[in-house]
């Protein structure tokens, strides 16, 4: 029971047994779904929220504007609109009031205002009136027809957005009541809560004023608004309380901006169809009645605000209006009554900038790319605004249409006129707008239909011309009559500023020497003044610069001006600004005034002063060591002022003042001293004394003004104040000594003299005291000296020293040894050496104090005496005085006994020293000198000595052992065998010898080679300091008889053919060695044998000069084909070879599958099967001998001796018929079998046709022809059943038939015809036809008749005696045209050659100028190619080889220093791959450097053409505007040779790679490429850092080192461009060496053919013609008088009958 009470009414009831039983039918059930009130109290938010991120406010204002316009459209006096902001919380706001006096609202129709999307085409009013529905407005101009009101949406819309609640107050006209309405969310709230109807509520219908139901005290403003009704014939109040605190905010802090917006959008119903145009009083029929007033209303005491939209004069439309100087009107009609009215405005460019007006209240644009140099104008915005029905549509704009189009090339208007344009556009209600009016649905889409017609609007008539030209015109007019714009003279060339921040703004700008400007003309080198820059400055101008590529006079929108400021001794700098800065008032007598006040204030001199005393003057001298005291300086300018900066603003630049002392020494200028001097305000600019003068020469001292900043010693060109003193300084007084350089070598006992060089205290030369004497003293020699000479120096003469000396005495750096007097010989005694081994003596050179002494080119000889051929030996002693004298060997040929030998020593340089002589013993020496070599088995006393260069037999394969050897020395002493010894022993027959044996005099066995008759050498030495060689020679000889050996020179033989080429047989041993055991009595011995072998032919021979047997006529009989074995036998010796027996010659033919006999065959028809024959020999073997030939249809045999005979088609008499199968063989026949055929008629074989017709009937010309029975017969004799009647066919002629044509008819003249000799006769075919209405033209055909034979055969001659003199006058005709026309030809290249020679003559020493330029620049090219240039420095030692091409380093030159560095750093893991075309390649070289060579073949690089543009090109367009210059890396790389290859490696190891100037373009590059949804490949720029495919950049990793480091594995540079250019001259100037080479060919051969003609052979030619010529015509004549006088004319009348 409790749930039926929940019941609700109109619900449907189910009643169940259970919860979950199953329905038995379907039922039904009553649902409501009625809108949430949400959906109309939201839906401003919804739709205004959308906005496109703009404050939407004023368009919801705009809305209950709308309303209201719409209301008040039939008023005839003002119609009054007001909006009033009470914000006053004391008077119950905040609330929003708008109110108008138009015709107000019955309560039907405020009824059908509160309906949702009630729109006015399916309202219903409860007024009668004459119309049933909506009724459209005429048009009127503009579209201002006030019809606004439309969709029954933006009231609702419009109020909720703003508040919470609405209050609709009205009162119709005509009617005493006002109607009140109010719809809020709380009442929704409410309604929704008590389960009410919450769209329904009640209108309130009272007297006007009447405000009893007006809460008093929380809505005070409502009963002022009631109480204004009084009086008021008909109104409309819209009451918005609930206002949203943040539109209350927003409404009174931007008032002027939401006001303006409004007045924006209803500028044309407020001041009329011509806009708000303050530059002409209104006067036309246009003027607006509609007065718009918003007033705010704050509580007390601030000021209400009231603004009347009439009064708005910044509205973008009234900015638009004012700042346009000339308007294209335009209309646009489409499809129905759809029309647009168009209006475009001129804003000129004024002197120095752009009139197009700015929107004041508009957002700057951060966006670096759309940074517009010069003030574009109107920029990248659009040119149309959009009104519908008068009213704006803000959010549709129309940019262009293709009329009014900025063009891509420059026309007759400058492009940047096109910025200076804005439209307006004025739709009527047949285009389709959005519910908030704020945007158009199909507006553009329709004006930019095919269907659209454009008409230009002029005095208010359409006028049907090319609007595009009218257009295009208007706006020419408009840029000549309003642009007031600077004309640019003097066009300077292009250039970059790298002034400007961003880089693609940076280039080109186009530089100017003079500008026109405001009637003012203004030049480089021209003072000027600046305006409103900071600071004012006044300068030279330097050049004027315009954005863009230009050339010529041009006039520009603005510009910029370089000026270098002046007075340039002051600043030195150059600044750019606008052309608009520069002051026009400014007087040039001003501006040279203000520079020279600026000039007075620079620096002029510097003033020296001496506080202490003691100045300096000009060029004094002072001593060494003279200080120079302090200095104090001061600087002044041209007015005589201290000071101490200079006077520059802004910056500040003190001076300071560099003191430097030169010394000119004589190696060139030394700075001494260097100081700077700062600025005090105690004692000026001051410097310290100087104590540092101390080296002689002249001085200079040089006081120079400095900037303290730069140190710089010049201010804008001019030097700064300095001061210069000239002094020297010279040496003092002596105080010291030192010993002056002594000029020749100093010995003991020779006369020297010793210079003195007096010092001052400085240690500079200077004169000695007149009273000095010398003492000398030395610690082991006595010093004497004759006396003392004073002059410019001191020097004490002829002191001498004498003594032995222990060690080295030292004088002035002068050894003191005397001459040569002794030579002195060590040891004494008699010296003992063995032969082979030098002598060892000391010498010693002493002088007469027995000092060792030394002398230039000193040296001792040392000669051996007592044998021949004895060594001389020479010891230098030049620096030492002595020395070890170390011999040459002795080489004495036979020392068996001691020798005694003389060794005799003397100086060769010094006669007047005593030669010294030794006594020398020489034994025998210890040395190998003999080696043994003998054998001797062991346990045997027989020894076999082995001679040196032996020749030995041995037994071939044999082992020569037991071999020893003995060494001997010189003394022929036997030496003893010791391990030292025995291993300096080396044989040459193996490596691997035992030392253990070889200690015991055992030599390795030796194994004799298995080859006989060949000589084998062999060696054993012994290695000490010199060779021991002993050698022997081992031929081998055969060993004992082994086997057979059988030689075949034929292996293969035909069956019953004897075996071609001989059978050598031989006897050898076991290592195949020939034996010599064979002779001419064992012949009978030997057998041979094999299956089939016919041996009563077979011939065995014994051939005495090569010791074997020759078996020949070896012949096979019988037997299958294939393979024999001979066998040869020689006592218990066989030897097998196997020979290939193939089929004999063929002699017989037999027949395959042979058939049953006969055969059946039908006439015509042929065999279903083929005949195959076979070929065999004379035992039946299959022979496959392709040379036979049969003789029944020529079929080739093929490999296996078949032929097949295919017979298609036989014929002949039926019967039984032979087929013979017959071949040759060269000339013989070859029998075969016999085949026999039963030939069978063919029963449809038509062979016969049987006619039957009436043989009886005659017909005449047109007649028909009776009927014709035609039968086809057969063979058989019957009739063929299968013929098709249309392969019959029936011709007609007279005669006999022959073939399938009409026959010939014969015509002879009969014998004894009467006729005339040599008389023409005409023969006529004249056809009689019985219908006379077939007309037939005659046939004529002439002839000669002779009657006389003998005659007859003259002509017959004269005839082949003129048709030779046609042929010969015909050849020598040919011969002269021939010549003719090469005479023409000739002619022609002379002529051409003729006029080219003019030009080549008149440039001959040009030409000799140029071979001598072609060897300059020949050198200059070797010179360029010489010249040093970047080099990949990588080894690359597979560059030539087999298949490969180079490692990449090398294969790919870079022209750019920046890209070549960055590039090879890319690919510096790849620089030093080699490349090749094979993978066999690779590997090789892969596994020749055991892997560590990376390789990369071509034949696995995948690689196919790729010609795509840069990312960011795509169908030919740009997708943005790149800066810094992309370009794919690959296509930098320039490659000298493999360009296919080339392309392909690197394409796979570069990709898309591309290479742009910097890091920021890059940025810029990727950034815009991913933007538009491209894959953008890795970015290199030319300063080095990469960004990576992902976007990856900085770090150490993607930044390039320098080039230096990259140790030459960077790509090379291609030659200059230079060379190519000289290569192409000399290429240019060697053929201009051919031109005239083939133009002096033509003149000599067209030369020599004239020669030719005129030569005495081609005359007699022309002779032979004319008389072969003259001979024709006689001839011609000849035969035509032989008939001439009998010529007449015969008729032979032929007239065939056509029945």
């Amino acid at each position: 029971r409790g749930e039926i009470d929940e019941l609700v009414d109109g619900k449907t009831l189910h009643l169940f047994e259970s919860a979950d039983q199953k329905l038995t039918a379907a039922t039904e059930e009553r649902i409501e779904f009625l809108p949430h009130y949400h959906t109309l109290v939201q839906c401003g938010m919804y739709e205004y929220y959308a906005s496109e991120g703009q404050k939407a406010l004023p368009y919801a204002f705009a809305e209950l504007i709308d309303n209201a316009l719409s209301a008040t459209a039939k008023n005839t006096g003002i119609r009054r609109i007001e909006i009033r902001l009470l914000f006053d919380e004391s008077q119950g706001g905040p609330a929003v009031v708008v109110m108008d006096n138009g015709c107000g609202m019955t309560s039907k129709q405020l009824n059908n205002w509160a309906v949702y999307r009630l729109s006015k085409f399916i309202r219903e009013n409860d007024m009668k009136r004459e119309e049933t529905g909506y009724v459209r407005p005429d048009p009127v101009p503009r579209s201002l027809n006030s019809d606004i009101s439309y969709f029954g949406v933006g009231g609702k819309q419009a109020v909720f957005y703003i508040g919470q609640s609405v209050r609709m107050i009205s009162k119709p006209a005509g009617s005493p009541d006002v109607h009140e309405f109010i719809m809020s969310k709380e009442d929704f709230e409410r309604k929704e809560m008590n389960k009410e109807e919450i769209y329904s509520g009640f209108i309130r219908n009272r007297k006007p004023g009447d405000y009893s139901h007006v809460n008093g005290s929380e809505e005070q403003f409502l009963r002022n608004i009631v109480t204004e009704e009084e009086g008021k014939e008909s109104f409309t109040a819209v009451v918005i309380t609930g206002v949203q605190q943040e539109h209350v905010t927003f409404l009174k802090h931007n008032y002027s901006l939401w006001t303006r917006e409004l007045a924006h959008s209803y500028h044309y119903y407020i001041h009329g169809v011509d806009g708000n145009d303050q530059k002409k009083k209104k006067i036309n029929d246009h003027v607006s009645n509609i007065d718009i007033q918003i007033s705010l209303l704050e509580r007390s005491p601030r000021v209400p605000r009231v603004m009347n939209l009439r009064e708005v004069d910044n509205d973008m439309q009234t900015l638009y209006i004012n700042s346009s100087f000339s308007t294209f009107e335009f209309k646009a009609t489409g499809a129905g009554d759809s029309l647009v009215e168009g209006l475009i405005r001129y804003h000129p460019f004024l002197y120095d900038q752009e009139t197009f007006p700015v929107d004041p209240y508009a957002l700057e644009d951060e966006d670096e790319d759309c940074v517009i140099l010069n003030s574009e104008a109107r920029g990248k915005r659009p040119i149309f605004e959009c009104f519908w029905n008068g009213r704006l549509i803000p959010y549709t704009t129309v940019s262009e249409f293709e009329w009014c189009a900025r063009p891509k090339k420059v026309g007759a208007v400058p492009l940047e006129c096109y910025n200076r344009i804005s439209g307006v556009l004025f739709a009527n209600d047949r285009f389709q707008v959005s519910t908030n009016k704020l945007t158009f649905m199909d507006l553009e889409l329709q004006l930019r239909d095919n269907n659209t017609i454009f008409t230009r609007v002029h005095n208010g008539q359409e006028l049907r011309v090319n609007i595009q030209r009218e257009f295009t015109n208007w706006l020419k007019d408009c840029h000549e009559r309003f642009d007031k714009q600077v004309m640019f003279q003097g066009f300077l060339g292009l250039t970059t500023r790298t002034d400007v921040a961003t880089k693609r703004l940076q280039s080109p700008w186009a530089q100017f020497h003079t500008i026109k400007w405001d009637g003012k003309t203004y030049k480089k080198g021209q003072c000027v003044k600046s305006v409103k820059t900071n600071p004012v400055f006044v300068g030279s101008i330097v050049k004027f610069l315009l954005y863009g590529e230009h050339e010529g006079d041009v006039y520009g929108t603005g510009g910029y001006v370089q000026i270098a400021l002046e007075p340039k001794e002051l600043y030195d700098e150059l600044r750019i600004i606008p052309i608009s800065k520069i002051d026009r008032l400014a007087a040039a007598a001003t501006i040279k005034k203000k520079i020279g006040d600026e000039l007075a204030k620079l620096p002029d001199q510097l003033r020296v002063t001496w506080p202490e005393g003691n100045a300096w003057t000009e060029s004094e001298a002072r001593p060494a060591g003279t200080p120079m005291g302090k200095r104090t300086l001061e600087i002044l300018n041209k007015k005589g002022d201290s000071m101490s900066r200079l006077p520059v603003t802004g910056t500040t630049k003190k001076l300071l003042i560099e003191l430097k002392v030169i010394w000119h020494s004589p190696k060139g200028d030394v700075q001494t001293n260097s100081h700077i001097g700062v600025h005090s305000s105690k004692w000026e600019y001051w410097f310290k004394p100087m104590e540092n003068l101390s080296k002689l020469g002249n001085y200079t001292l040089r006081l120079q003004t400095l900037l303290s900043d730069n140190s710089a010693s010049e201010w804008a060109g001019k030097t700064l104040p300095n001061h210069t003193l000239k002094f020297s300084i010279k040496e003092g007084e002596a105080v010291s000594f030192v010993l002056g350089i002594i000029s020749s070598p100093v010995h003991v006992g020779v006369p020297f003299s010793i210079p003195l060089d007096f010092r001052d205290e400085f240690d500079y030369p200077t004169q000695p005291p007149c009273d000095i004497k010398p003492q000398l003293e030395c610690s082991s020699l006595q010093l004497h000296y004759e006396g003392i000479a004073i002059g410019t120096t001191c020097v004490i003469k002829n002191v001498r020293a004498m003594g032995k000396i222990s060690h080295q005495n030292k004088v002035g750096d002068v050894y003191l040894p005397g001459p040569p007097h002794t030579l002195v010989v060590l040891p004494e005694d008699v010296l003992s050496v063995e032969n082979r081994t030098p002598a060892n003596f000391r010498v010693q050179v002493h002088d007469e104090y027995q000092n060792i002494t030394t002398q230039p080119k000193l040296t001792v000889r040392c000669q051996l005496l007592g044998a021949p051929d004895l060594p001389v030996d020479v010891v230098d002693c030049s620096n030492t005085g002595s020395g070890a004298l170390l011999t040459k060997p002795l080489l004495l040929k036979t020392v068996n006994t001691e020798q005694i030998l003389t060794a005799k020593f003397n100086i060769p340089n010094h006669r007047t020293v005593a030669c010294v002589e030794r006594q020398l013993r020489v034994l025998p020496s210890s040395r190998i000198s003999r080696l043994e070599i003998y054998r001797q088995e062991e346990g045997s006393d027989d020894v076999m000595v082995l001679q040196n260069a032996e020749r030995i037999d041995w037994t071939a394969g044999d082992t020569l052992g037991s071999l020893r050897f003995r060494l001997y020395d010189e003394g022929n002493r036997l030496v003893s065998l010791r391990p030292k010894l025995t291993s300096m022993i080396k044989v040459n027959w193996t490596a691997d010898i035992n030392a253990e044996e070889l200690s015991q005099g055992k030599l390795p066995p030796l194994s004799v080679p298995s080859k006989a008759q060949r000589e084998h050498f062999y060696h054993v030495s012994f290695h000490d300091q010199h060779t021991v060689n002993f050698s022997f020679i081992i031929v081998p000889r055969p060993d004992e008889p082994e086997r057979l050996r059988v030689n075949l020179s034929e292996s293969t033989v035909k069956m019953g053919e004897i075996l071609s080429g001989n059978i050598y047989v031989e006897v050898v041993d076991q290592y195949g060695n020939k034996t010599d055991c064979l002779n001419a009595d064992i012949v009978k011995t030997l057998s041979v044998s094999a299956d089939g072998l016919d041996k009563s032919a077979l011939a065995v021979e014994w051939q005495a000069s090569s010791g074997q047997f020759s078996v020949g006529r070896v012949r096979f009989v019988g037997g299958a084909p294939g393979p024999r074995e001979l066998c040869f036998k020689y006592q218990d010796m066989k030897e097998f070879v196997r020979i290939e027996v193939t089929a004999g010659p063929p002699v017989q033919i037999k027949l395959l599958e042979k058939p049953e006999m006969p055969l059946q065959v039908v006439n015509g028809q042929g065999l279903d099967a083929p005949l195959v024959v076979q070929l065999c020999d004379e035992w039946g073997n299959p022979s496959p001998d392709q040379s036979i030939k049969s003789l029944i249809s020529s079929q080739p045999v093929d490999s296996e001796g078949k032929a097949c005979f295919v017979l298609e088609t036989i014929s002949g008499p039926k019967g039984v018929h032979q087929l013979e199968f017959l071949g040759s063989f060269g000339r013989k026949g070859i029998p075969g079998p016999v085949v026999k055929l039963n030939l069978i008629p063919d029963p449809n074989k038509p062979v016969e046709l049987s006619v039957k017709y009436d043989t009886a009937a005659t017909l005449h010309a047109g007649d028909i022809f009776p009927v014709f029975t035609v039968i086809v017969i057969s063979e058989e004799g019957t009739p063929v059943r299968n013929i098709c009647p249309a392969n019959l066919s029936m011709l007609l002629w007279k005669g006999t038939v022959s073939g399938s044509y009409p026959p010939s008819t014969d015509l002879a003249l009969l014998e004894n015809s009467p006729g005339v000799d040599g008389a023409e006769y005409i023969l006529q075919f004249s056809p009689e036809i019985h219908q006379k209405s077939v007309p037939i033209t005659p046939y004529i055909l002439p002839f000669r008749f002779c009657n006389d034979a003998e005659r007859q055969k003259v002509v017959v001659s004269l005839s082949k005696k003129k048709d030779r003199l046609s042929q010969t006058v015909l050849m020598y005709r040919e011969f002269f045209d021939t010549n003719k026309q090469l005479t023409s030809e000739l002619e022609c290249r002379h002529c051409v050659f003729w006029f080219s020679s003019l030009f080549i003559d008149s440039f001959i020493h040009l030409f000799l100028l140029r071979s001598c330029v072609t060897h300059i620049s020949k050198a200059i090219l070797t010179k360029i190619e010489n010249q040093p240039r970047r080099k990949c420095s990588i080894s690359d030692p597979f560059k030539g080889s087999p298949q490969v091409l180079g490692k990449v380093g090398h294969l790919a030159l870079v022209e750019d220093d920046d890209a070549a560095k960055v590039i090879s750093w890319h690919l510096l893991g790849d620089m030093d791959c080699v490349v090749t075309e094979t993978t066999s390649a690779a590997k090789r070289i892969y596994d020749d450097t055991q892997g560590r060579q990376q390789v990369i073949p071509l034949e696995t690089v995948f690689w196919r053409p790729n010609d795509r543009p840069l990312p960011h090109i795509r169908n030919g367009s740009p997708l943005f505007r790149p800066v810094g210059n992309p370009v794919f890396v690959k296509d930098m790389l320039i490659f000298p040779e493999h360009v296919e290859s080339c392309n392909k490696v690197f394409t796979s190891l570069l990709g898309d790679t591309i290479l742009i100037d910097d890091l920021d373009s890059a940025n810029h590059y990727r950034r815009g490429v991913v933007q538009n949804k491209m894959q953008c490949p890795t970015l290199l720029t030319r300063q080095g850092e990469r960004i990576r495919s992902n976007g990856k950049f900085g770090g150490l990793q993607n930044k390039a080192p320098s080039i230096e480091k990259l140790r030459g594995q960077v790509f090379g540079a291609p030659l200059p461009k230079e060379h190519n250019r000289i290569h192409h001259q000399i290429e240019l100037l060697q053929q201009c060496r051919v031109a005239m080479q083939k133009a002096s060919e033509v003149r000599v051969e067209y030369n020599s053919h004239l020669q030719y003609l005129q030569s005495p052979e081609m005359k007699q030619k022309q002779q032979d013609l004319q008389q072969q010529e003259l001979e024709l015509r006689e001839l011609e004549d000849t035969l035509g008088m032989c008939f001439l006088h009998f010529r007449a004319a015969y008729f032979l009348n032929a007239k065939p009958e056509f029945r």
